[in-house]
């Protein structure tokens, strides 16, 4: 019991190890396909089995399918297509798992251990990884297959088997069961394998026992559904189930004749396992995929997007479905950042002027409540990255990650600046000082030009356009000679010269309170060029000096 136990545990983490080398290898390719895969349904159900085979995990893939949805290079039926040609990858995996090559795993296993620590490149170390777990999954393979020999003495367990072959229904249900309590079809039927092998299981026991593991493969992702807010989704999970329930009920009735044509084609039965899995896979495909738009249609009609209760504040993007594949997640990531940044520009810094030239305390008020709420965003999503840090990344990937908190964090400092302009704001009618027109003009033209600038950065992390990034270094210098004079005007002031005022403490209090507004303004324009910069490193522009030489001379604020 222990040999087979122990050689489950080598299989499960052979796999593990495969996914985990596979998905940091084509890492960047990947992030690439998020946003260039053709809308075509037969290549969707090919990028399925492809991603499927990479990651290990049908699981992965329908993550991806549901990204390519929420981000619009899909419509649902054409992610139904990946979901379907995940099924097919399954398949594929099964297969390469029930060719008898042991020697050759361990020869993989060695070659992957000199690709992982004696060559430097990278990439070299993550495909070692992955020849590592491959010959991993083998050496699992081999001691579970040994040792299911003693089982042959066991009359209980072969009057068991014997059972689930004269009664099929009764081996559906067992395939489900052992699928949903292992939660991997791909473990249960690696256990499969290792039985028939020796010769402990019937075909008869086969087929039902492979078709019950494909659809239990199902439930969990299902049950997971019910927890997520995004409709698609669920939706994506309800169809994964209905195509494998379907297909069931379809292929039951004629159970004996598709039992003869899996053993048509082979009369070893470890083999047969994984043609049944196949078959069935294939049958689904051609089945399902040319009606995958009607299918689209009904799921939409019959789970509508329904108007919920939603929380005032939630992450739209960024959730924990998508930390499974580290590339989907970072994309999740900086999209949710870019909606901080626009949430904090259309709520606070729009809202600036009236909070300063108000009347009443209001509009200042609620620019300092909304420094609150920005302050939920940035503890949601740097708990999520840092979630997300455990996931094993490429060094690429995690770089992606402090890029993402830096940027978070300079947003966060915005928000900072903006609530204590809004703090000056109250004062100012606190003490009941009265800013005269022409004061307010000044500081109008260096608001906008920051305002401006804001908008540049917005749209420049939005689209990764390192035009727009650069262009906002060089509004900075502009912005900068703007606030130097504004606040030298402001200091050669003499008290008694400030217009409108009653008297001469007033109009000290005018002045402190024009110079406090003039620096806490200028220096969010600081923290806009520091995210301007790391959209500019990420392009692959270090030295910005040799782009703009007026920058060499100053530094931006933090």
């Amino acid at each position: 019991m222990l040999a087979f136990l122990g050689g489950l545990g080598l299989f499960m983490f052979g796999i593990q190890v495969t996914s985990n080398g596979l998905q940091k290898f084509a890492a960047n390719k990947l992030r690439g396909i998020l946003f260039s895969l053709t809308k075509r349904p037969l290549l969707s159900a090919l990028f399925g089995i492809v991603m499927t085979v990479a990651f290990q995990s049908s699981a992965a893939t329908t993550v991806l399918a549901v990204e390519f949805v929420n981000v619009g290079l899909l419509n649902l039926a054409q992610a139904l297509g990946i979901v379907l040609g995940s099924a097919v990858g399954t398949s594929i995996v099964i297969q390469l798992i029930a060719f008898k090559i042991l020697n050759i795993a361990l020869g993989s296993i060695f070659v992957g251990f000199i690709f992982y620590f004696f060559v430097g490149v990278k990439q070299w170390k993550y495909l070692g990884q992955s020849l590592i777990g491959f010959g991993i999954i083998f050496v699992g393979m081999s001691f579970m297959s040994g040792a299911a020999v003693p089982l042959k003495n066991y009359p209980q367990f072969n009057t068991f088997i014997t059972h689930l072959g004269i009664h099929p229904l009764t081996a559906l249900f067992v395939g489900v069961i052992l699928t949903v309590v292992a939660q991997s079809s791909t473990v249960v039927i690696a256990v499969m394998m290792s039985l028939a092998e020796q010769y402990l299981m019937p075909a008869s026991a086969i087929i039902p026992l492979v078709i019950g593991a494909h659809t239990g493969g199902t439930l969990t992702a299902l049950f997971s559904s019910l927890a997520v807010q995004k409709m698609d989704a669920k939706r994506t999970a309800v169809a994964n189930t209905v195509y494998k329930v379907a297909a069931t009920i379809l292929v039951f009735p004629f159970l004996t004749p598709f039992t003869e044509l899996v053993q048509y084609t082979t009369g070893d039965l470890q083999r047969q396992v994984a043609n049944a899995h196949l078959f069935f896979a294939v049958f689904m495909v051609v089945l399902f995929l040319p009606f995958n738009s009607l299918i689209a249609k009904w799921l939409e009609r019959f789970l509508p997007s329904r108007p919920e209760y939603h929380p005032r504040l939630k992450l739209r993007f960024f959730d924990e479905t998508s930390l499974e594949v580290p590339t989907v997640a970072l994309v999740h990531a900086y999209k949710e950042i870019w909606y901080v940044g626009q949430f904090i520009y259309s709520r606070m810094m729009q809202q600036i002027p009236e909070a300063i030239l108000a009347s009443g305390n209001e509009p200042a008020n609620k620019v300092v409540q909304t420094e609150e709420d920005v302050d939920w965003f940035y503890q949601r999503i740097s708990h999520m990255l840092s979630i997300l840090s455990l996931q094993g990344l490429t060094e690429a990937q995690i770089r992606d990650k402090t890029n993402a908190q830096f940027i978070l964090k300079e947003f966060e400092y915005i928000a900072d600046k903006l609530m204590s302009v809004a703090g000056v704001a109250l004062k100012i009618h606190r003490e009941a000082l009265t800013i005269p027109p022409g004061e307010w003009a000044q500081l109008v033209e260096l608001y906008e030009k920051i305002k401006d600038n804001f908008t540049r950065v917005l749209e420049a992390l939005k689209q990764w356009d390192v035009q727009l990034a650069i262009q906002t270094l060089i509004e900075h210098q502009e912005i900068k000679r703007v606030q130097r004079a504004l606040q030298f005007t402001a200091l050669t002031y003499c008290p008694g010269e400030v217009p409108l005022v009653k008297d001469i403490r007033e109009g000290e209090k005018i002045i402190y309170a024009r110079i406090d507004l003039i620096n806490l303004i200028y220096a969010i324009d600081g923290n806009l060029v520091n995210i301007a910069q790391v959209i500019m490193e990420i392009h692959g522009i270090t030295e910005v000096h040799d782009i703009i030489p007026e920058i060499a001379d100053s530094k931006p604020e933090a």
